[in-house]
């Protein structure tokens, strides 16, 4: 086919954009100009309710990119600087062959890896190392991960926005205080919401007094809003799930996640097959896709939840994501209390045909590290969506004053 001349002429330009990009990157020999130095892990406490584990991945050439774990900052910190650790295995890489770097770590460190906290690491560095290479290239990260899906009605263009769910925690334990957080939900303009299991509340009752919380909630939101619940992994036999179901049919219930406990598959296919309600599961413990073959072909779920600071980072989300697809089934990222695993979330959601929502945390009490940890802010408009950056890399950077405010050592 023979391009238009304005169209080849745009095309040469990029084409010529990218190759002086790549040049930047790469030193004249052939040889990568820019190598991986350093593997920092900030810690970040403050109160006895919230504490961040960071990342922050650092080249020779003064770039750096960002990443988190949703783990024990000690334990995280130990992962990346042991001896047969994460940052002796990437010091001197280069920071664009991301993919191959991730495969590094992952096969190094199989034999105390492949699954759990090791994951986390891994996934916090690959962010970090995503975002130094959106940097080196001027690119916004969305632009470097698109992946075919094969056969999709949408074109192959990148979303320009996405639209994140709120899940509001803690949601109250009065009907006062429930109706108080979720109008602030309301007011901020989010089209969808999460309600949360609570200890003599939902989840832990019986079906009728579930039934009522829900039916107060879908009150607040109104009719047009998606409503989310979660359990938590909190009912321990199916009877119980499927009444509460029943009883949460009418209130028009998007899905229903984490119902039973992480291990019971069987459970879950059992579920999912007594209810038209969807079952979402994904953010508790579960990490790799492997993990998630077995949650979809065994557990039959509706919804996969992978973690952007648990599961293996933003390409291994793209994979799971994929396998969903083909299934027919969603992927809705977990993302709780995170606001780099909420900024990688964008990126995915903006070339993911099957990822309709991103998590989104309203905390309550309100923490500085969450709504002021990245600058610029990270935040829907008023009409609930988030706009995906054009700027290079992840998008953001962090607030140093914060970080200086509310360091502390690994913990």
């Amino acid at each position: 086919m023979v391009l238009p001349s304005l169209q080849r002429r745009d095309f040469l330009q990029t084409l010529g954009l990218a190759i002086w990009g790549l040049k930047e990157a790469w030193g004249a020999s052939g040889g990568p100009a820019v190598r991986i130095s350093e593997i920092e892990t900030i810690a970040l406490k403050d109160s006895d309710k919230y504490d961040l584990t960071l990342v922050r991945v650092r080249t020779d050439a003064g770039v750096d990119g960002l990443g988190q774990a949703e783990s024990p900052s000690l334990v995280i910190d130990s992962i990346i600087k042991t001896a047969e650790g994460l940052e002796n295995l990437l010091k001197g890489e280069d920071p664009l062959q991301v993919e191959r770097l991730w495969q590094k770590m992952y096969s190094a460190t199989g034999l105390w890896g492949r699954r759990g906290v090791t994951i986390a690491a891994i996934g916090a560095v690959e962010t970090a190392l995503w975002d130094i290479a959106g940097k080196l290239v001027n690119k916004p990260v969305c632009e470097l991960i698109w992946r075919s899906f094969a056969a999709t009605r949408e074109g192959a263009e990148i979303k320009t926005r996405v639209r994140p769910y709120a899940t509001v925690w803690f949601p109250g334990d009065t009907e006062q205080e429930i109706r108080e957080r979720f109008g602030m939900a309301v007011q901020a303009g989010f089209q969808a919401v999460k309600f949360e299991e609570r200890p003599g509340g939902f989840g832990h009752v019986d079906s009728r007094t579930d039934a009522r919380l829900v039916r107060l909630i879908r009150e607040i939101i109104g009719p047009d809003r998606d409503l989310m619940l979660d359990v938590q992994n909190c009912w321990v036999e199916v009877g119980q799930a499927i009444a509460t179901c029943r009883a949460i049919a009418p209130y028009n219930v998007y899905f229903v996640e984490a119902p039973l406990p992480p291990d019971n598959l069987e459970a879950y296919k059992r579920l999912a097959e007594a209810t038209d309600i969807r079952i979402a599961a994904g953010d508790w413990g579960f990490t790799t896709r492997f993990d998630y073959i077995d949650l979809m072909e065994k557990g039959g779920i509706d919804v996969v939840q992978p973690s952007t600071v648990r599961s293996g980072g933003i390409a291994e989300i793209t994979k799971i994501a994929e396998m969903a697809y083909r299934k027919g089934l969603l992927c809705i990222p977990h993302s709780w209390n995170a606001m780099i695993g909420v900024a990688a979330a964008v990126h995915l959601a903006a070339v993911l045909p099957n990822m309709p929502y991103i998590e989104y945390p309203i905390a309550i009490p309100h923490s500085p590290l969450i709504t002021d940890l990245l600058v610029p802010e990270l935040k829907p408009d008023a009409h609930g969506w988030i706009e995906v950056p054009r700027r290079p890399g992840l998008g953001f950077r962090l607030n140093e004053d914060l970080v200086k405010r509310y360091r502390v050592k690994p913990f």
